[in-house]
């Protein structure tokens, strides 16, 4: 199930719709785009994935790929089927053959063989049971020239009569010549005139005070009655055998088109298969070609449910920054069994919609069989349902407003939601009084995790982020945001919580300061330490992001040049990793994160991660990041 009606707009899906579309070579294949649909079963999803993956490869080998347009003559074929007495013209077969040609050439590309192995066996099976229609097209290119005429040779009879034709028509002419100058010279006809024809017959312009003096059928006469328009009479009979080959002609040509319709006819089937094979050829070239345009590959697909993504990109946001010579970070997640739903909270405008968006759209691109911009090593896993609420929800025609929206889609959530759904949520809770709006959505958070399902929900409130600390299942998130610089960073960090920065931005833009001491007085004492030891969270972890930064160019540039750009805090990081090894630590110990801001007790250790409650909140940190304190 996929919630509401309109997730692909919401997501960005249709975008992606109309990038296919525009990279079809064929009506075919563009239907296809159009019935390019999620996909919940494992083994079709990943069939798919590797009919992309392996037909980029295809490209990148076989040059001679046919981009010619494909005609499409299903209406043609439905209607020679309809109707016995029909049959398809000259015109009709080229478009025919033209598709024929190209549908053959697709077929040998697909299809070919090395020691009977197939050189792209994935691609190949979209060719089972298509049949090369040799007969057909060859029987076309016997009959009909690449000008689309009728060749002579189509048949013996068709032969005979071409032949006849051109002997009468030169008879004619010659006749015609010789009475046209003794016409002339007789003063019958100007000799400014010139031959003409009516009704097909050769005639002479004679003056018409002359016209009984001239032997012959008269046809016409101009405008003015100056001028009439004879047939001489000693063309007569050949013009009348020319008129009677023609005659015969089209009748030959009638019998031969409907010879030819007739085989149409008896192959109709096979044609559907092979519309239907250049169908799903093109619709594979164009996710092929978009997978190439938006860096989409294919990650390590498994039959659970799970994400766990480095480096992905929105590929619409990417691409528009790109033009723009931005550079879009890319997002690292991880939703796994144990922490499958993640909070995420941080300043607006911080990027958490950005994020949100990017799994609902990369996910469903995934089940739709689309490469997604990931790196190759990341994991993914497949869902049955997908459920969406993000953005304006009010309705003018139920009379709506956004937070009775809201509920609403919270109420399809909880009777819908398994262990096998993907639950997407932007401002959790948002449009109504705080304190119950953050209770309901407390409420709804916990149903849902009880239900085993998988997520990611955006939020200010406070006790989401508090429930995410304390529940198993749940996780926190922040979207980084540099206070020195001012800015966000537009970068998800997992296991803990961000913080809004509402007063620390207020101060920034010149707001008064007995105005913000008057509004911190008002705000509950335990809660501003709380959003002071997130703030020091989110700066430790925005220095370390710049400590990477200035390790990467470390290694490309000369360390003398780059010891001078590392600032005194980021120095102090560095000096503080090495600063564990004394001894390990264990469950009790008191420590503080890299030797700064408040301590905090060791209540579990796995692994290389430990859980530190500081303050009544739970944070996951690395060991290594640790520092024995004495509090």
């Amino acid at each position: 199930m996929i919630f509401p009606n309109n997730y692909e707009e919401k997501c960005g899906f249709t975008v992606i719709r109309e990038m296919l579309i525009d990279r079809c070579l064929s009506p075919f294949g563009i239907e296809k785009v159009h019935q390019v649909t999620v996909q919940k079963d494992y083994a079709i999803i990943y069939y798919q994935l590797e009919q992309v993956k392996e037909f980029i490869h295809l490209l990148q080998i076989e040059r001679g790929f046919p981009l010619d347009t494909y005609v499409d003559t299903r209406a043609i074929v439905q209607q020679v089927l309809a109707d016995a007495g029909l049959w398809c013209t000259t015109e009709e077969f080229t478009a025919i053959k033209q598709t024929l040609s190209n549908g053959q050439k697709l077929l040998q590309i697909v299809s070919q063989q090395t020691d009977d192995v197939y050189r792209y066996p994935t691609v190949a099976l979209i060719a089972a049971g298509v049949i090369p229609m040799h007969e057909l097209l060859d029987r076309i290119e016997q009959v009909i020239d690449k000008n689309g005429q009728m060749r002579d040779g189509a048949s013996k009879e068709l032969a005979s009569i071409r032949k006849e034709k051109v002997q009468v028509a030169h008879a004619i002419q010659k006749k015609f010549d010789t009475i046209m100058r003794k016409a002339q010279a007789a003063g019958l006809t100007d000799n400014e005139m010139a031959a003409s024809i009516r009704d097909g017959r050769l005639v002479i312009p004679v003056t018409a005070s002359f016209k009984r003096k001239f032997k012959g059928v008269i046809h016409d006469e101009s405008r003015s009655g100056k001028t009439v328009f004879i047939e001489p009479e000693e063309l007569v009979q050949e013009n009348t055998r020319l008129f009677v080959l023609e005659q015969e002609e089209r009748r030959e040509i009638v019998r031969i088109l409907m010879e030819m319709t007739d085989v149409v006819r008896k192959h109709h089937q096979a044609l559907y298969k092979l519309y239907n094979f250049i169908g799903d050829v093109d619709l594979l070239r164009a996710k092929a070609l978009l997978a190439q345009k938006i860096g989409g590959v294919m990650p390590i697909v498994e039959n659970v449910q799970q994400i766990v993504w480095k480096d992905a990109y929105h590929p619409i946001l990417q691409l528009a920054l790109k033009t723009q010579d931005q550079v879009l970070n890319p997002l690292q997640l991880t939703l796994e069994k144990d922490n499958r739903i993640l909070v995420v909270s941080g300043a607006n405008s911080g990027g958490k919609s950005v994020a949100l968006k990017t799994v609902a759209l990369l996910q469903y691109m995934l089940q739709c069989g689309l490469l997604i911009p990931v790196d190759p090593k990341s994991k993914a896993g497949i869902f049955e349902h997908m459920f969406m609420d993000i953005g304006d929800g009010q309705s003018i025609e139920n009379n709506l407003s956004t937070y009775t929206a809201h509920l609403n889609n919270m109420k399809v959530f909880l009777e819908h939601t398994h262990a096998s759904t993907l639950i997407l949520i932007d401002e959790f809770g948002g449009g109504t009084e705080p304190e119950l709006g953050g209770a309901i959505a407390e409420s709804i958070l916990e149903r849902l995790n009880e239900r085993g399902c998988y997520g990611i929900i955006t939020t200010h409130f406070y006790n989401l982020k508090g429930l995410a600390q304390r529940t198993k299942g749940l996780q926190n998130g922040a979207m980084l945001y540099d206070f020195k610089e001012m800015k966000p960073l537009y970068e998800l960090s997992q296991g803990h919580p961000g913080s809004s920065y509402a007063l620390d931005v207020a101060k920034r833009i010149g707001l008064a300061e007995d105005l913000l001491l008057h509004a911190s007085q008002k705000i509950d004492a335990n809660y501003l330490r709380i959003e002071q030891q997130l703030q020091e969270v989110v700066a430790m972890k925005v220095a370390e992001r710049k400590l990477q930064q200035v390790q990467r160019v470390e290694e490309e540039v000369a360390p003398a040049i780059v010891k001078e750009e590392v600032s005194r805090e980021e120095v102090v990081l560095l000096e503080n990793e090495g600063m564990m090894e004394e001894k390990a630590l264990v469950v009790g110990d008191f420590v503080k994160r890299n030797g700064k801001g408040k301590a905090g007790e060791i209540i579990e250790i796995r692994g290389k991660k430990a859980t530190v409650v500081i303050e009544s909140m739970k944070f996951t940190i690395a060991v290594e990041e640790l520092v024995r304190s004495n509090a």
